[in-house]
């Protein structure tokens, strides 16, 4: 009967034509009552299951094509860059420079914030572009913008700004969404547009990439994939065209969507990893520390995480991989550090390394604690050679500007780990030598010189003890390395040496993760990350800049605004340096307290 009737009308259109506007309104009413339907059934289920992650995504779907259709008179609404105040807190958001012959820019998408005083998190969609001339903020407001998300990666090239992959993750931090899509935003229009990810990488965060001009291309490295139940980790290396737009891989294990890629033919590669640093320089791929966890050997249910310190460089010809031996003052070993290169005119090109963390194990991997990092760093690719970054005290300007800006608490004392105590001493010691024995005695002044010279067993041992402790363990060492039956004192006095240690009072960004940093020109920009107080996390918003070629200090553009009260209450808490002498009932109440953030989110990685 059905099929009798079409033809019948189908038979009076023929005649007559067809009715105006009965089938174009019934089209519309019915797309009006699916969408409608949609809605309710996604308000339906975030009603029930607030870490429902699909039903948050469909709704916030829903509203952003809701908002895109906004445009008056039924067109679409319309690309808008509207200055404004400085974004709120976040971590783990994207941060790439934007260079144009009208200014130089900083362009930040996405992103999330902790909430100290619910735990929330909100993971946010939302585009900023930061002047770096006149230091002002401006919203960037454009339709079918990518879903909201963390971890993710972004490179600008070629007018456009390239976005792949990242994490959503659930309110309460249970449940997670991984991404592997590819958008591109046009610098010029402000217009997103999704591309095809087919043939690309798995779905991941906590990956890096970066851009290799010489080859016209983006190269991909690393990540993970968590969603509570399994865990991967990648060591995969991928190269995306500028030309084509087409994934390639490269090799590496397990981030295909196919059988994973095999690596070189017996050749030695980077085991699998997560919040890792990676640059190129010329034609080769730098790979630094990163984070990876694995199921206990006896309890599957345990796992444990890892933090890495070494460093790789691939070839970008031949796809072979040689670790670097760590020479120089290295950084220990860390994840979700922030790296960001810079071309010096003497020097040639450098890492500079800030922050991190290291994450400490005990009991079987029951507990965990970590340490937050605040130290620099600086990488000479072309001397395969570590440095910490030596701050000089500041002309009286700019000594004055920071003067004006608190100190920010570090959650460790500075040189606490006896890098910048290190770095002023060893630098500053030849300078100081003849000021400094009229101030100190002969047998003080003839040690200081000893430490100058690199032939010497003091200056041996105290770059051993630099190069391979951190926090109590130098303490430790300290106490125990002798020469002579003499303890070196200048790792922990250097003032009695007549050195000068004005640079340890200067302002300083605190310890964290998952800043976000990168260079324009000789400015190096510091935003945001995340610190831990015990079981609550804050997501930081202060801003800093730091002149990488004077390295005469840090800036501070903009002061943090959240968790002011919990971060000072945390730096009272006792030091790494006291002793627990508690009870076994005190021990106990311990053990009940809230595991940290990252433990309590078991499926939450290093990003």
């Amino acid at each position: 009967m059905g099929s009798g009737r079409d033809k019948r009308k189908k038979a009076r259109e023929r005649k007559d034509g067809p009715v105006a506007g009965i089938g174009t309104v019934k089209t519309e009413r019915k797309t009006q009552k699916n969408e409608a339907k949609k809605e309710r059934r996604a308000e339906k289920r975030i009603e029930g299951d607030e870490d429902d992650v699909e039903a948050i995504l469909l709704r916030l779907a829903l509203e952003e094509k809701a908002r895109a259709g906004k445009g008056g008179a039924g067109a679409e609404a319309k690309p808008a860059v509207v200055e404004c105040e400085p974004p709120g807190p976040r971590v783990s958001a994207s941060f790439v420079p934007h260079v144009t012959p009208r200014g130089s820019y900083l362009l930040m998408f996405g992103g999330e914030f902790a909430d100290p005083s619910t735990d929330k998190v909100t993971v946010f969609r939302d585009m900023y572009r930061f002047d770096t001339d006149k230091r002002k903020w401006a919203r960037i407001d454009s339709p079918h913008a990518p879903p909201p998300r963390s971890a993710h990666q972004a490179v600008a090239a070629k007018g456009s700004m390239l976005v792949f992959g990242g994490e959503f993750t659930s309110p309460n931090q249970e449940k997670f969404h991984h991404y592997r899509d590819l958008w591109r935003l046009d610098l010029a229009t402000w217009e997103w547009d999704c591309l095809p990810a087919k043939g690309g990488p798995s779905a991941r965060s906590g990956h890096r990439m970066v851009l290799q001009p010489l080859k016209n291309r983006v190269l991909l490295f690393g990540g993970f994939y968590d969603t509570g139940r399994e865990v991967k980790y990648y060591n995969d290396l991928w190269e995306l065209s500028l030309e084509t737009l087409k994934w390639t891989s490269l090799g590496g294990g397990g981030g295909g969507g196919g059988a994973p890629a095999a690596p070189g033919p017996g050749g030695p590669w980077p085991s699998p990893r997560s919040g890792c640093g990676v640059a190129v320089v010329g034609d080769t791929l730098w790979v630094f520390g990163g984070y990876s966890k694995a199921k206990d050997d006896e309890d599957p249910e345990l796992e444990h995480g890892k933090a890495m310190d070494d460093v790789w460089a691939c070839n970008l010809t031949s796809y072979t991989w040689e670790r670097v031996k760590k020479v120089g003052m290295a950084p220990g070993a860390r994840a979700s550090f922030a790296l960001a290169v810079h071309a010096h005119p003497k020097a040639g090109p450098r890492a500079f390394v800030f922050g991190g963390v290291s994450d400490n194990e005990a009991k079987g991997g029951e507990d965990l604690s970590s340490d937050f990092h605040n130290d620099l760093y600086t990488f000479a690719f072309e001397r395969r050679r570590w440095f910490a970054a030596e701050l000089r005290p500041p002309a009286k300007g700019k000594q004055q500007q920071g003067a004006d800006a608190a100190p920010a608490s570090s959650g460790a004392a500075p040189g606490a780990d006896g890098s910048d105590a290190a770095a002023a001493s060893t630098s500053s010691a030849a300078g100081a030598g003849a000021a400094s024995s009229s101030v100190v005695s002969p047998e003080a002044a003839a040690r200081l010189a000893a430490l100058c010279d690199k032939s010497s067993a003091l200056y041996r041992a105290a770059t051993k003890i630099q190069a391979s402790y951190r926090g109590y363990v130098v303490r430790k060492a300290y106490q125990l390395y002798k020469i002579g039956g003499v303890v070196s004192e200048v790792l922990y006095s250097p003032a009695t040496y007549g050195l000068d240690l004005s640079c340890l009072s200067m302002p300083k960004p605190r310890a964290r993760i998952g800043a976000l940093m990168t260079i324009v020109g000789n400015t190096l920009w510091l935003l945001g990350g995340t610190v831990e107080v015990g079981s609550r996390e804050v997501t930081l918003d202060d801003m800093w800049a730091l002149d990488v070629q004077r390295l005469d200090g840090w800036s501070l553009v903009r002061e943090n605004t959240v968790g002011e009260e919990l971060l000072k209450a945390g730096s009272g808490s006792d030091s790494e340096w006291t002793e627990g002498s508690g009870s076994e009932d005190e021990d106990d109440e311990e053990d009940e307290q809230p595991l940290p953030a990252k433990a309590k989110a078991a499926g939450k990685a290093k990003s």
